[in-house]
């Protein structure tokens, strides 16, 4: 375990067995991010659901969002028009979402999908059950260096007819210095994240263990839950954990690659005016 890695762990956990202010604010942040990290589901025979990734909801000016890899559906656009979201993780029963718009960067090496949910009906069950952040939950900056990866592995999925249950899991973990010899490239200075991935890490819950592969995680946001709160200042999680970036490839035992949110907040800004100077307004990125 690095220096930093250790620092951050004290910060947050080194009191987590007698410190119950302490482990309230660590489950009410995984309870916050879990909230609006969705397993992305493609239903084809029957209803029944086959995970394809995980992804997380934006809302923007009444307009909603699922924010994701793009990769999950390169090979077979088709899919789109078969998306579901769970009502629960543990249960039967799935929202589809009708009328899907997705707009990708026009550069492919950028893995980033944004799929605008346009029916009503579809954004009024999802709201039911989930929660749409909005761009005060995100941090273009990506200066974080210890972050957490919230997502559902793919061997944490258990499905059985349409029963589905979904264990998620958060890694906690470190960005690199350098980037790693084996990513593939290209790789776009200020893009391009690489955070430690080895075949152990500091799972939050479970403290040091073994790291899953992480299929099925592809899409998921990565988190800067650094910030701690002034004395006196009101601690919500909302407040304090910021997405800096959209996991999109690892190398287990190596490292987990993502995207940050300068690039997804590019692409948000070159779909239309009205998004374009609603991310110009909250995050000050343009449409470069």
């Amino acid at each position: 375990m690095t220096h930093d890695r250790r620092e951050h762990l004290e910060k947050w956990e080194g009191t987590v067995e007698t410190n119950d202010e302490t482990q309230q604010r660590l489950s009410a942040i995984q309870g916050f991010i879990l909230k609006s990290t969705i397993p992305i589901l493609v239903e084809r025979k029957e209803g029944k659901p086959d995970p394809v990734g995980t992804g997380t909801l934006l809302t923007i000016n009444g307009r909603h969002f699922i924010i994701t890899a793009r990769h999950l559906f390169a090979d077979d656009w088709s899919a789109l028009e078969h998306l579901a979201v769970p009502d629960a993780l543990d249960g039967d029963t799935y929202t589809r979402i009708l009328n899907l718009v997705c707009s990708t960067p026009k550069n492919g090496d950028v893995d980033i999908a944004i799929l605008e949910v346009t029916n009503p009906e579809s954004v009024r069950e999802i709201k039911a059950n989930w929660n749409f952040l909005t761009l005060e939950n995100v941090d273009v900056s990506a200066s974080a260096t210890n972050v957490w990866i919230v997502g559902y592995p793919g061997k944490n999925y258990s499905i059985v007819g349409k029963r589905l249950v979904a264990e998620p899991v958060t890694v906690l973990t470190e960005r690199l210095r350098e980037t790693p010899k084996a990513a593939r490239q290209p790789v776009h200075q200020g893009l391009d994240l690489f955070y430690a991935y080895g075949k152990s890490a500091h799972l939050l819950g479970k403290g040091d263990a073994p790291t899953p592969e992480l299929q099925g995680m592809s899409g998921t946001a990565i988190w800067d839950v650094s910030s701690q709160p002034h004395p006196g200042e009101l601690w919500l999680p909302e407040r304090f954990a910021k997405m800096i970036g959209v996991q999109v490839a690892f190398l287990h035992g190596d490292y987990a690659r993502a995207k940050s949110w300068l690039a997804v907040a590019r692409s948000l800004a070159k779909i239309d005016p009205e998004l374009r100077a609603a991310v110009l307004q909250k995050t000050g990125v343009t449409a470069e």
